[in-house]
């Protein structure tokens, strides 16, 4: 009895996360379908080390030596691209499915004990299958912290949604493959040195958007360098009581613009009719009869003879090994489908039925998911220019958080204050060292690391509990 005690206390110190399943508008590209990923579940789930490793990017291929000095890198198979690409239309509602089990043998998103924020990525590459991730050209479209009223970060919120968490792509993106790279942050042992990082990237294509369109470079960011040990929020101890203000890390949320300045729209629309917005590699085949992750079954040769028939068979075993050779950790149900069918292959040229190839009638098997895929929470729906980065005039027509009983929804037209002034006098406030906002404080949210944006609660952040009904414009930036 000791021993399975101690058993399953390893299992759960060792169970935490990985990002295996992609959606799209709420469809299931399929488990580990255009995702980089490890090939191992039973280490794919540990964090990712150091914080200022290349691993960062999208995850670490080769496992490491544990030292005192230098934790294991346990985690993802990041560096190298899958062959798959997933398009995406611009605007499109993009899905993260995060699993304690990898291939879902078992139920549940992260250990409760895993407290912490996310943030979602983006990183424009010209070549999918050559460009590295980690480096400069990184940019936030969407983060998450604490949330002081109902005492949640974002993690709890991620469990409530059974592990799924959405976004959506901003439609100022030009056209063409980005990495999108989900990002949950453990803070259990931040307070010992040692915050725990889960993330991954996905392989997507965007199609649509402003051709053309350019992120500024003091938008975007290198990862690694993103992070380091001195990073405010990194060596947040979530015990304290009472919790002070959480400081988000890495840089303010950048959405571009949906429309293009006047004086270049012309010169867009140009580039658009010269650039193909489609898919050119990384296409699943229209061939594809069955695939496994980044895996695809194609038709055998057909056959009317017996050499032609244990040809075909041998033809489907040989498919059959490298989908099981290239399973991640995201599991290989559809290998057993495809091997069923070459075994029934098999068993007909032994009986002498040497015309086929047999109708293949598998289907592609999927982990069970939840029921409901979640809107986006903590950000805006609505497309806007980021008045954070830019100043830019915006309205705001919905929050993914409804307006509690009695209280009108937020349907208004606002513009960012500077933040640094008020009344007729000019009066100067400092920035929040605390993330407290307001007369009372003598504070403004504006430049703070906790967010622009000055809450009702007098409380700084960055999404729709502080930046849209109720927000104070005089001491930050509201929507």
């Amino acid at each position: 009895m000791k021993l399975l005690n101690m058993l399953a206390l390893a299992s759960a110190a060792t169970a935490h996360t990985l990002f295996t399943t992609l959606y799209i508008n709420g469809k299931n590209q399929g488990d580990g379908t255009c995702v980089r990923m490890p090939k191992s579940g039973a280490t794919g789930t540990s964090p990712i080390y150091p914080i200022t490793g290349d691993a960062m990017a999208c995850g670490s291929n080769k496992p490491r030596t544990n030292t005192l000095s230098s934790p294991p890198a346990l985690g993802y198979g990041g560096r190298d691209p899958v062959p798959f690409v997933c398009p995406a239309a611009s605007g499109a509602k993009l899905t993260f499915e995060f699993r304690l089990w990898p291939d879902a043998q078992h139920p549940g998103a992260i250990d409760e004990g895993h407290k912490g924020p996310c943030a979602v990525y983006l990183k424009r590459v010209d070549d999918m299958f050559a460009d590295p991730p980690a480096g400069d050209g990184w940019f936030k479209i969407w983060d998450d912290g604490y949330d002081s009223e109902t005492k949640e970060w974002c993690s709890d919120r991620l469990r409530a949604h059974d592990g799924l968490l959405s976004v959506n792509l901003p439609t100022g993106l030009a056209p063409g493959y980005y990495l999108v790279r989900p990002e949950i942050l453990a803070l259990h042992f931040a307070y010992k040195g040692d915050p725990q990082f889960f993330l991954g990237c996905a392989q997507i294509f965007v199609q649509g958007g402003p051709a053309g369109a350019v992120i500024p470079k003091d938008k975007t960011v290198s990862i690694p360098g993103y992070v380091n040990a001195q990073t405010p929020g990194l060596g947040f101890d979530i015990n304290k009581e009472p919790l002070p203000a959480y400081p988000m890390p890495g840089p303010a949320v950048y959405l571009p613009p949906a429309a293009p300045p006047s004086s270049s729209v012309q010169a867009l629309k140009q580039a658009a009719q010269q650039q193909q917005q489609q898919l050119s590699k990384g296409a699943v085949p229209q061939t594809c009869l069955i695939k496994n992750a980044n895996w695809c079954a194609k038709e055998v040769a057909p056959y009317t003879d017996m050499e032609g028939c244990w040809a075909a068979v041998k033809e489907c075993y040989a498919q059959s090994k490298v989908c099981w050779d290239s399973a991640r950790a995201s599991g290989s149900a559809n290998c057993y489908t495809w091997s069923d069918y070459c075994t029934a292959m098999n068993d007909a040229c032994e009986r002498e039925e040497f015309q086929g190839p047999p109708a293949f009638d598998g289907k592609e098997k999927y982990a069970t998911a939840p029921d409901d895929i979640p809107e986006p929470w903590g950000h805006r729906i609505a497309e806007r220019g980021d008045t954070e980065m830019g100043g830019v005039e915006e309205r705001v027509t919905a929050t993914t958080s409804q307006a509690p009983p009695g209280e009108p929804a937020c349907t208004k037209t606002a513009r960012a204050g500077d933040g640094k002034t008020i009344g007729g006098g000019g009066l100067k406030w400092d920035v929040s060292k605390d993330g407290k906002c307001g007369p009372e404080f003598g504070q403004t949210c504006s430049g703070s690391a906790f967010g622009n944006c000055c809450s009702k609660n007098m409380q700084c952040g960055s999404d729709a509990r502080h930046c849209s009904c109720g927000c104070s414009p005089e001491y930050g930036s509201c929507w």
